[in-house]
């Protein structure tokens, strides 16, 4: 998996991140919560259970309990036109 060639991505001051794809005109906006998820995911090469663990650690849980919520992240920001299977 991997981000959409050319996507540009701002994360902002007040933690929200933006995302624009010039190629079709998609813009998207994430509270702080999914600018967390898109940095872990992103830093972890996609792989939802390295980011869980990593996000876990940050939050203090377990990071069993924390996958569930990366992965639907996954699927919301692969909806949302963001990532798409292949190779980083």
């Amino acid at each position: 998996m991997r981000s959409e060639s050319g996507l540009e991505t701002q994360v902002l001051p007040d933690g929200k991140v933006d995302f624009f794809l010039p190629r079709t005109g998609l813009r998207h906006r994430c509270g702080p919560t999914g600018t967390l998820m898109w940095i872990a995911l992103q830093r972890q090469d996609w792989k939802p259970d390295r980011a869980a663990e990593v996000l876990a650690e940050h939050w203090g849980m377990a990071s069993e309990s924390l996958r569930p919520e990366v992965n639907a992240w996954v699927s919301h920001f692969q909806d949302e036109g963001l990532v798409r299977q292949g190779k980083t």
